[in-house]
């Protein structure tokens, strides 16, 4: 397998292979729905957000679109002008499919009549379904040693993040709701703030991992190293964000009117307003069928 995905509802997962297979199965009863094979090797799968669709991109330079119930494609994305195709991805909305070539575009398409709506020029650098995001209007880009992010609608460049050692098989992360993004290199995976661009912390791995966050952003699946995958609980990255918010707040908004534009709100200052913040993980342990908790304590 070279790609996977998992539909939003739970019931479908697909599959791509560098053969040219694309795959599709019932979660609930195993069966396969979907085979098809195509002259080119798979790179990238991707349900619609309401799990009707699959979109897949191959080595034959298109992306095809499917319906899950009909089994029938809907939809061709021709690139032929374009070269290789690596990426495919759906918006949130699921009115547009945005694919990346291998000689550097993005690509968005409306998703209903499969018209090219913008072309980026931009080219994202693993060769997998693994550097192109949506995030409400936006697009997440990995492109040579920077993470950038793009306005879909227009294609313009609204922001980027240096990041190093970015190869073909690099990935980036984001949790539902798009506060930070994750990048990870062979030693570590890094946290951004979206909106200050601030590195708001560092996870140790090994081994050049892939990635993927929970929903809610408070738990990091790593995995590629040593046969195993590893779930980090990101506590201090959740802790990091909360504080560097309410620092840009009282900045942008509260320091104006209570002190001299000269002085600004800084983390210190955040502790000596509201206090020190002490934070203790909860333990659980069972000992001859008793239960003891230290309980997470706040002092504020």
């Amino acid at each position: 397998m070279r790609c996977l995905a998992v539909s939003n509802d739970g019931r479908w997962i697909a599959a791509g292979t560098s053969s040219g297979d694309t795959l599709v199965w019932d979660a609930n009863t195993h069966e396969q729905v979907l085979a098809h094979k195509d002259s080119g090797g798979i790179r990238g799968v991707d349900f619609s957000p309401d799990s009707t669709r699959l979109v897949s991109v191959s080595s034959n330079h298109t992306a095809v679109v499917w319906d899950i119930a009909t089994r029938e494609q809907v939809q061709t994305l021709d690139h032929r002008d374009g070269g290789l195709v690596i990426a495919a991805k759906y918006s949130p909305q699921g009115d547009r499919i945005a694919t990346a070539t291998l000689h550097g575009s993005v690509r968005v398409w409306d998703s209903n009549d499969g018209r090219l709506l913008v072309e980026i020029p931009v080219k994202v650098s693993p060769s997998h379904n693994s550097g192109l995001l949506w995030f409400h209007n936006h697009l997440f880009v990995l492109s040579k040693s920077e993470i950038k992010r793009f306005e879909a609608s227009t294609g313009s460049a609204l922001s980027q993040w240096p990041v190093p050692d970015t190869n073909l098989s690099s990935c980036i992360a984001l949790p539902k709701y798009g506060e930070s993004i994750a990048y990870p290199t062979a030693s570590t995976v890094t946290f951004w703030d979206t909106l200050t661009h601030k590195k708001l912390g560092v996870v140790q791995t090994t081994g050049n991992p892939s990635i993927a966050l929970s929903p809610d952003g408070r738990f990091l699946a790593i995995g590629g190293g040593r046969r195993k995958i590893t779930i980090q609980s990101l506590f201090h990255i959740t802790v990091s964000i909360m504080f560097l918010w309410i620092t840009t707040y009282l900045n942008m908004f509260l320091a104006p009117l209570v002190i001299p534009n000269r002085i600004q709100f800084n983390p210190l200052v955040c502790s000596i307003l509201f206090g020190n913040l002490t934070f203790r993980s909860t333990t659980l342990c069972s000992m001859h069928g008793n239960t003891t908790s230290s309980q997470t304590r706040r002092r504020y």
